[in-house]
């Protein structure tokens, strides 16, 4: 009987243990970073403006039907919440120098 218990114990916890979860959505939306549109893949030929880089996460999340609201700009990079149906689906950092867009959530 305690094998048969520890048996389905461990079952139970390695198929839990293998489930897929994001914050509030099916998919992750960044799931291992992105990079701008703007930019060559790791560098950008100068730093964009706060007024580029809002544009830059605009276009590139609106291509995927996605809002983009920013939390705040510190130095080259841009703090932002990425919406969908009004929900927050992921928070991100965007270096406005590389061009890369990183999930911090």
């Amino acid at each position: 009987m305690k094998y048969v218990t520890a048996l389905i114990t461990f079952a139970a916890s390695f198929i839990l243990s293998h489930t897929n979860v994001f914050a509030w959505h099916e998919e992750p939306v960044t799931p291992y970073g992105g990079f701008c549109p703007k930019c060559e893949y790791g560098t950008c030929k100068s730093t964009l403006t706060s007024y580029e880089g809002q544009k830059a996460l605009e276009d590139y999340y609106g291509g995927k039907g996605l809002q983009v609201e920013l939390d705040g700009i510190h130095g080259r990079f841009i703090r932002a919440r990425v919406i969908d149906k009004g929900k927050i689906v992921d928070v991100i950092i965007f270096d406005r120098s590389t061009g890369r867009i990183r999930s911090i959530y």
